[in-house]
């Protein structure tokens, strides 16, 4: 059995999708508004496909797996579809075929649920977090306008939401202008290290991720895909010159903190829905994964450890990822904080001293590290 959708952009249908009602797998999808669609608007059926599973939680998901399995549905494409797939992020989502809904009726991006909306396609839930990927458990607040996002962290002593507070105070200490969110950190009652964001997307500025725009054209293969970001970009309006500033600092910014999670769901670009025009560049984001947080306390650190460390991002080494770095200016030395101030700041969260020594010892040689760099 199949499930017919309305693929919808706001209010602009652009596409028919039919999924398999047993797997929640894509079987069919036509487009016949290419410009309001997925991929700047060159989707075809392989890409369609994985917009579609790329667009649910991820099934390996810890605590969603459970949550599937209570609720009932089949797995995670199931609670997305159920979901109608409405997302904080973007204005994407989809109607069912026997269903006459509006974007006024579905949209959470604002942080307001239509009262009615759990009636819509079913009735146990109605939740944007069924679109909210990532390996972490994470949900939106939608009491808060525009919605928080909130991270909750146990393992590794909580130290993935704690970095993501250590990256913004590291952000506001360089003052470079570069757009980042702001990450706030509380103790949970139940154990381990909370944090919240507010939402940097909105009805008017949604979310476009690099896996989208580079698979969104034939690119020149001579080109790294550094380059090719910054060439896509600059074709759909960006300044390629402000492009490459914002590659460059945060390209520099999770060298010295070591973010091995820089892949190509986590940066981006805001684009006006109504329009389709780029309007900037997204505020860096998500940095959890980083300042050696799956290191054991006992682990001596070198120069030779860290240039193995493979991390996810538009090269799997972080020396090929400032290869491409031109503007070295953008990270100022004098301005980071000394690696006693770092050992400080992750022991007042409750990090045990010895991996909190870990750390900053790890911080202080990535520092020699660029400073070595930056000197070429």
């Amino acid at each position: 059995m199949e499930n017919s959708y309305l693929l919808m952009h706001k209010d602009q249908p652009y596409g028919v999708i039919t999924v398999n009602v047993d797997t929640w797998r894509m079987t069919g999808v036509k487009i016949y508004r290419p410009d309001h669609a997925p991929f700047l608007g060159n989707a075809d059926r392989r890409l369609m496909e994985l917009w579609w599973d790329h667009r649910a939680v991820p099934e390996e998901r810890e605590d969603i797996r459970r949550y599937i399995r209570l609720a009932g549905f089949e797995n995670t494409r199931d609670f997305m579809a159920k979901n109608l797939a409405v997302s904080v992020s973007d204005t994407y989502w989809i109607c069912p075929a026997e269903l006459d809904l509006k974007w006024e009726d579905v949209k959470v991006i604002s942080g307001n649920v239509h009262k009615d909306a759990v009636t819509f396609h079913n009735a146990n839930s109605f939740d944007p977090s069924a679109t909210l990927v990532g390996q972490m458990t994470k949900y939106w607040d939608l009491s808060t306008d525009p919605p928080s996002l909130i991270k909750k962290a146990a393992a590794f002593y909580g130290q993935q939401n704690v970095n993501e507070f250590f990256a913004t105070e590291l952000h506001r200490r360089l003052g470079q202008g570069i757009p980042f969110v702001e990450y706030s950190v509380e103790k949970s009652p139940s154990g381990g290290i909370d944090s919240r964001c507010r939402a940097f997307t909105s009805e008017k500025a949604e979310f476009v991720s690099a896996y989208e725009i580079l698979n969104s054209a034939k690119c020149d293969n001579r080109q790294s895909k550094y380059d090719q970001f910054i060439s896509v970009c600059a074709n759909h309006g960006l300044k390629a010159d402000d492009v490459r500033r914002y590659l460059d600092y945060q390209t520099l910014t999770d060298y010295i903190i070591t973010n091995t999670d820089r892949h190509l769901m986590n940066f981006g670009v805001l684009r006006d829905p109504d329009t389709m025009e780029f309007i900037a560049l997204a505020p860096i984001f998500d940095s959890g994964n980083s300042m050696f947080f799956n290191m054991l306390e006992s682990n001596l650190i070198t120069r030779e450890e860290i240039r193995d460390i493979n991390i996810s991002g538009l090269h799997k080494s972080e020396e090929k990822m400032l290869a491409h770095v031109k503007n070295k200016d953008m990270v100022d030395l004098s301005k980071l904080p000394e690696p006693v101030e770092v050992r400080d700041f992750y022991m007042k969260y409750d990090i045990p001293e010895e991996k909190a020594d870990l750390i900053a010892a790890g911080y202080d040689l990535k520092k020699e590290m660029l400073r070595d760099f930056l000197k070429k």
